[in-house]
Order: structure tokens, then sequence, then C-alpha cells
């Protein structure tokens, strides 16, 4: 039985990638921070810091728990409870890949707390159990821009470098959502030809960027959300000069505006098709990062606790993420 806290830190992800539904996704400079610290009295604590923090749930249901119990389950082992200190940098339930980051942090945790000898291969597949989506479990483990295609029954996973001065702007339109509500189910995550084509026309603007792609390859694709938001359908058509895809952000709601240039214009009216709903929204810039978990946990710090004062008092909690500098 482990005695100390770890800490992993799991990328957030921008699935089905510029309308390139179940077969493109993004990884993102913006972290999903997690400090576990095991337990022996079967207990769960969970202390959330970060946007929509009342949609995390604050028990055994809560994913990265929930990995955590899966990985030791397989290898025979007892949970017997821990303490999660979880620091997230993109909002919850949004399409930006919250759950699967929780998921990848929750096995890493128990990899690290265990020494599991989990293989990248054993963790893709436990991680499989809660999030479907492969191109966005994959790019949160290997960072950078990840596709996928079927080729003969197979399915294909290409990785690509991306430029890092790339911004994707993100309008997250306000809505309620219930505590630890899910997606629907889908009738399947393998995507046709035509999305296949879109996620293979973004691999190659990603690894030769200005060529002229805007007028080319970006034709619209059939709008598609799991979460539907009034103004939703209205955002997708938006049709801006320089711009060169508005698609929705994994599951959604949130939409993703790639651009070369319009980037003003085009936010502007995303979110006056909201408006025009009554519905207010918010935005977001967030810049690609080609590192992923894999590289991210390759190394466990030690952890430093706060000393106690003179006084018996300790230091304050600390609200920033956990994450060695």
């Amino acid at each position: 039985m482990p005695n100390h806290s770890v800490l992993v830190r799991v990328p957030a992800t921008v699935g089905n990638f510029g309308g390139a539904l179940n077969c493109a996704a993004l990884a993102l400079d913006a972290p999903l921070n997690v400090k576990v610290t095991p337990r022996i009295d079967g207990r769960v604590g969970i202390r959330y810091f970060g946007e929509h923090g009342e949609r995390v749930p604050r028990d055994r249901s809560n994913l990265a728990v929930r990995a955590m119990v899966a990985a030791l389950d397989w290898k025979g082992l007892e949970f017997t409870g821990a303490d999660f200190e979880i620091y997230s940098s993109v909002p919850v339930a949004v399409g930006l890949g919250s759950s699967t980051a929780a998921v990848l942090a929750g096995l890493l945790a128990a990899e690290h707390s265990f020494h599991l000898g989990l293989d990248e291969r054993a963790l893709l597949n436990l991680a499989s159990i809660y999030e479907d989506r492969g191109d966005s479990l994959r790019a949160a483990w290997l960072g950078g821009f990840v596709t996928c295609a079927e080729e003969g029954g197979a399915v294909t996973h290409r990785r690509t470098v991306v430029p890092e001065d790339l911004t994707l702007h993100v309008v997250v339109p306000e809505t309620t959502l219930a505590i630890g509500a899910g997606r629907p189910p889908a009738p399947g995550r393998v995507a046709d030809a035509a999305h296949q084509s879109r996620a293979a026309a973004l691999g190659d603007y990603f690894a030769r960027p200005g060529i002229g792609h805007a007028n080319t390859l970006f034709r619209p694709l059939p709008p598609t959300c799991e979460k539907n938001v009034p103004g939703i359908e209205e955002a997708l058509q938006v049709h801006v000069p320089g711009v060169l895809a508005v698609f929705v952000c994994g599951s959604g709601p949130a939409v993703g505006i790639l651009a070369e240039s319009g980037t003003a214009a085009a936010v502007s009216a995303v979110q006056g098709c909201f408006a025009r709903h009554g519905i207010g929204s918010c935005v977001g810039a967030y810049r690609p990062s080609n590192s992923g978990a894999c590289d991210w946990n390759a190394v466990q710090p030690d952890i430093v606790l706060p000393r106690r004062t003179s006084s018996g008092l300790g230091a304050s909690p600390r609200k920033s993420p956990l994450v060695p500098v």
C-alpha cells in the first residue's frame, strides 16, 4: 500500500476537429492536473478547481476514480480509497476533452501509485472502456494532431506535429447540464470517407501550413452536435474570408474556429448566432501541445509538502495547478 501522493497531467483535446467526425483530434496546451493520495478506509474525497466544477461528480462515479479502480481490478488489486485534487484548465462538459483527460489521469495515477506495469497498449485499451473516441485518446496520450482511418477493416492512426503558433478560438455557449450528464450513445465511431478525407487534409495542412488550403479543402460538411443548443446550427454555417473551419468541438456544444485571418469577425458572428436565441457565450483561445500525457508523466516528481509553522498552522491551500516547474 503506497503512502505517498502522485501527480499526473493530461492535456485537454478537441475531437471531431475541423468537422472531421470521429477521426481527428488535437491536443491543447491546457492541462488537467490531478494529485492522488491513497487512503486505507475505502473512501473517496474529491476537490475540484476549475470552471463548471458543479458538473463534476464527487464520488466513485467520477471518471478518474472509475478508471483508477478499473486499472487496479485488471491487476487483481483492491481499491482502498483515495483523495483526488483536480485542477482543470478548460470548462467541463463542453467538448474540450475533460472526460478523456480524467480517464487517462485515473489510469496514470494507478500506474504511478502501484507500479502496475501498464504499457501503452494496455493503458489505451483500459481507457477505451470509458472513452470510445480513439483519436481523442491518442491525441491526449501522444500530443499533436491525430487522425484515424479505416483501411481494409483495420483502423490506423497518424500523428502530425502542429505549428505551435497556431491559435484555436473556441466559443462556449452558456448552458445548464445535469451533474454527471453523459453524451447519448452514438451508432458507431468509424468515420465515413468524407470525414476521413477532411482529417487527412487537416493533417497535410498542419504539416505544410500556408499553402492555400482555404478555398480547396475546407468545404462545409454536414453539421453534427451531440448536445443541441439553440443557435448552433446557424453558427456552423458562419463563413468569413480567411476562416478554414467552424465546427463543433468534440461532443459540443463549444464551437471551434480555425482561421488564417478573420478570426474576430468569425467569433463575433458565432456569438451572434447564440445571442439571437437569448444564449450568452464566452470565448477562449488555446494553443496546441505537441507533447501529451506520455511525455508529461514519464518521470514523477517528489512531492514537497508544506511545513508546519511554529503556530501549528500549515501553508495556505494552493489554487494553482500542481505542476512541477
